[in-house]
């Protein structure tokens, strides 16, 4: 695990495989010790929210924001210099970030449909913008074949124009499976063709994941996120700049 800033030539070459292929791994990007912390309370967390909730991605899969607090908000979870380097480069260093949540597949989870996590926003045109929203996920446990890894479809989906028939066009296309190590970073253009697979292992697999867009995106599906004032106070110059749309509670 390192954090040394990247190379030009390596942030060139992050930046441009998202711009073709939708996205970039960056493994093992956090350090064991520090993902174990989280995990071990994330599983407290997401225990609490099934007792209070159902599935709500599909059977034994959840969906579950998490509360803006130690250890979720480590600096290497919410702002990973690798991750800042990558997003600022593609939506511009004045980017915000609009969803702190998670993405657990349970064992006995099934596959998700094909989709996309964003709407264009010219559906009426064939024009192919350039990025607007991306996301970073972290998984929290070594994710292997049997766990169910997000499976993507590359090479372009994220540019293709308009509404098409994802169900119909997927299996004809090319897709990968992509398995990585606890405290990697998945960094993806949300436009992207993927979905979740079977869970077949004993133990939940579960994700972390940010959303970070260019500075005039509002997507009105995404609530404010509520941060104590106390908390926002303490983060750096930069994650406050990062989360300044979100709602900050006394």
């Amino acid at each position: 695990m390192t954090t040394t800033p990247l190379s030009p030539d390596d942030l060139r070459l992050a930046v441009q495989q998202v711009q073709m292929n939708g996205y970039v791994l960056f493994e093992n990007a956090i350090s064991r010790e520090r993902i174990a912390l989280i995990h071990e309370a994330f599983l407290r967390t997401l225990d609490a929210n099934r007792t209070r909730n159902p599935s709500n991605r599909g059977a034994n899969r959840y969906q579950m924001h998490l509360p803006f607090e130690q250890p979720y908000i480590d600096p290497l979870v919410i702002e990973h210099p690798f991750a800042l380097a990558v997003i600022d480069t593609i939506l511009g260093d004045n980017c915000h970030c609009h969803y702190f949540a998670s993405d657990t597949a349970l064992p006995g989870s099934d596959y998700q449909n094909v989709h996309s996590d964003i709407h264009p926003l010219f559906a009426e045109t064939n024009l192919s913008l350039p990025a607007y929203s991306i996301v970073v996920n972290i998984p929290l446990i070594d994710v292997t074949l049997e766990h169910g890894p997000v499976e993507v479809w590359p090479g372009g989906t994220h540019l293709m124009p308009g509404q098409l028939n994802m169900a119909a066009l997927a299996p004809r296309m090319h897709s990968q499976l992509v398995t990585m190590p606890a405290g990697s970073l998945l960094i993806r253009d949300m436009r992207m063709w993927h979905r979740g697979t079977p869970n077949r292992s004993n133990e939940a697999r579960p994700h972390l994941a940010l959303v970070y867009s260019r500075f005039w995106f509002r997507d009105t599906g995404y609530h404010p996120l509520p941060i104590p004032r106390a908390v926002y106070e303490q983060l750096s110059k930069r994650a406050q700049q990062l989360f300044r749309f979100q709602r900050i509670v006394d």
